[in-house]
């Protein structure tokens, strides 16, 4: 998600991280979990990185040497998507995810975006329809086409989305779970339990040039896009520029206020455990086992 990692180029293009006596490298990420697992044995000093993500990688090693210590998007990415104007199996005209009880899901059902789906409807009293099965990559394209009523995915997704359907002559919409009331974490900055413990300076530092760098590019999106396509050519930079803003609201809330931003609670945390643990399975993990607000 271009848009979602735009803020850590501005950072360089400004020279925050500079300003905080830091050098740093951005590296292609390792894939899922094995990303955690990376920082964690010190392969990196840091990653981001979704909350699923990480309680995956902790839930199959206890021990896993990481905490989250800055979250980035203080909601939860995911959100349904559906075609505009177009009624669901059950004949609803969905304007909420409320609205999605029976509508057929598109996509594979061991895909966690698929599992999250179905377990927040079921906490917020919705009971999901049948998920017609499709590869992760067929599913926009099908979505467009009338396959099914709805896909899951993450609301910085919703340009590539809308992308999909334009040649299809249709519109697409986002229903973002926040928007029912699941109140948990979405992603956010994880460094290793070594880092914490020798470098807390470093952390600390990290910690700053990160909110700095989500408040520059609240201010002006398009600052970091220059490093951000040489660094991936094949980057979209109208798409990016459009991940970003679907992502907004995930990261600075309702009122935006600055000193909100990156907070962790336990409350919280908690909420978000226990989602997880319900979408995914595996254990119950302790809220103080996964992050470290010391930096905060």
């Amino acid at each position: 998600m271009p848009g979602y990692h735009l803020p850590y180029f501005t950072a360089a293009a400004i020279g925050l991280y500079e300003k905080e006596g830091l050098d740093v490298e951005i590296v292609e990420p390792e894939p899922g979990i094995e990303n955690v697992q990376a920082v964690a044995r010190g392969a990196y000093d840091a990653c981001l990185t979704s909350v699923a993500y990480f309680v995956q990688a902790k839930s199959s090693d206890r021990e896993l040497a990481a905490r989250f210590v800055f979250m980035v998007a203080r909601r939860t990415h995911m959100a349904a998507f559906c075609v505009k104007g177009r009624q669901t199996a059950t004949g609803w005209l969905p304007r909420t995810l409320e609205d999605l009880a029976g509508a057929t899901l598109l996509g594979s059902s061991d895909s966690p975006f698929v599992r999250d789906y179905v377990a927040t409807l079921r906490e917020i009293g919705v009971e999901p329809g049948p998920t017609i099965d499709l590869p992760y990559g067929d599913v926009m394209d099908a979505l467009a086409v009338g396959n099914g009523d709805v896909a899951a995915d993450y609301l910085e997704l919703l340009p590539a989305f809308e992308t999909a359907a334009e040649p299809y002559g249709v519109r697409i919409e986002a229903f973002p779970f926040y928007n029912s009331g699941i109140d948990v974490y979405g992603s956010g900055l994880v460094v290793g339990t070594d880092a914490i413990a020798n470098r807390p300076r470093a952390v600390g530092a990290l910690v700053r040039a990160v909110r700095a760098a989500l408040t520059a590019t609240r201010r002006k999106p398009a600052i970091g896009l220059p490093l951000l396509e040489q660094r991936f050519p094949a980057v979209d930079a109208r798409r990016a520029l459009a991940g970003w803003h679907a992502g907004e609201p995930l990261i600075f809330g309702e009122n935006g206020a600055p000193d909100e931003l990156g907070q962790m609670d336990v409350e919280t945390w908690e909420r978000t455990l226990e989602h997880q643990a319900a979408a995914h399975g595996g254990p119950r993990l302790a809220a103080a086992s996964v992050f470290d607000a010391s930096f905060l």
